[in-house]
């Protein structure tokens, strides 16, 4: 399958290293070029995991968005989701009728995306999916280099609009077995336990935090 990874960070890496290494024709789009650069000569990412360091041919690395787009069947932007509006700007002229977004993690991304597509002008009919986590527990090494600890072997999700999530949900699992439908979006986007864990351990560490000095 033809699949487009956009992003930069230790998600959208780790994606692209695996899913090339599963068989499928990946692109990965980064707008930063010169970060991308050392990806692009390579032609390659170095993938760590359990099973030791290898080298992954990519397909393509670009920063031309339309051209990692084109012709992809899947579209996975494993981004925060301050990312998402630009993104989805940067999308919009190029997504056509048919094509699956997929957002590990969502947020509610993939109501904000599609809105924010349809607002520039693009009505293709596009199926825009979420969950809660990315599907990896990943670090970034290097600059072309990503260590995958943890595959995640359950990912609800839900798709926008709710009418497509046989469709969406087919295509998602060719690339993330894991995946599974649980609703609409709304319920991808409370698959995000972010909120919830996040804070504590913040709150539990800001005591050790303080016992560093200071050097202003």
């Amino acid at each position: 399958m033809k699949i487009a990874i956009l992003g930069g960070g230790h998600g959208a890496y780790a994606a692209a290293a695996d899913l090339s290494e599963t068989g499928h024709e990946v692109r990965l789009w980064r707008r930063d070029a010169a970060a991308l650069e050392p990806v692009v000569r390579a032609g390659a990412i170095t993938l760590k995991d359990a099973n030791g360091a290898r080298e992954v041919p990519i397909a393509l690395a670009t920063a031309d968005i339309g051209a990692a787009l084109k012709g992809a069947e899947l579209i996975v932007i494993p981004t925060p989701a301050i990312a998402q509006h630009d993104i989805a700007l940067a999308m919009a002229p190029h997504l056509v009728d048919g094509q699956v977004v997929f957002l590990p993690p969502g947020t509610f991304g993939s109501y904000v995306m599609a809105q924010a597509v349809k607002a520039a002008g693009n009505r293709a009919d596009v199926a825009w999916a979420e969950t809660g986590t990315l599907p990896y527990l990943a670090r970034k090494h290097g600059e072309r280099e990503v260590n995958v600890t943890i595959r995640a072997i359950r990912l609800p999700t839900g798709v926008y609009p709710a009418r497509k999530e046989a469709q969406a949900i087919e295509v998602i699992r060719r690339a993330y077995p894991a995946v599974h439908g649980c609703g609409d979006a709304l319920s991808g986007a409370l698959m995000n336990a972010g909120p919830v864990i996040h804070p504590p351990l913040m709150v539990m560490n800001a005591a050790p935090l303080q016992h560093f000095e200071r050097w202003d």
